[in-house]
């Protein structure tokens, strides 16, 4: 990783939060996305698993994120 001089621990920290917040909220969005295509009468298989696999995606670049 690159040295950085300027930004303090602090600010670092609060950037990494605003970053897995912006993943959270992708992912909340996706997770409303099955709820809807979940209502419909013939809920669409791949694009349910479409999502899922985005959903996991999401949940990896969060967990990557320390």
């Amino acid at each position: 990783m690159a040295t950085y001089t300027q930004l303090t621990d602090d600010e670092k920290s609060q950037i990494k939060i605003a970053a897995k917040r912006n993943l959270e909220y992708q992912m909340y969005a996706l997770e409303v996305e099955v709820i809807a295509e979940n209502a419909k009468t013939s809920p669409d298989a791949s694009r349910l698993s479409e999502l899922q696999a985005l959903i996991a995606e999401k949940q990896a670049q969060i967990a990557a994120i320390v």
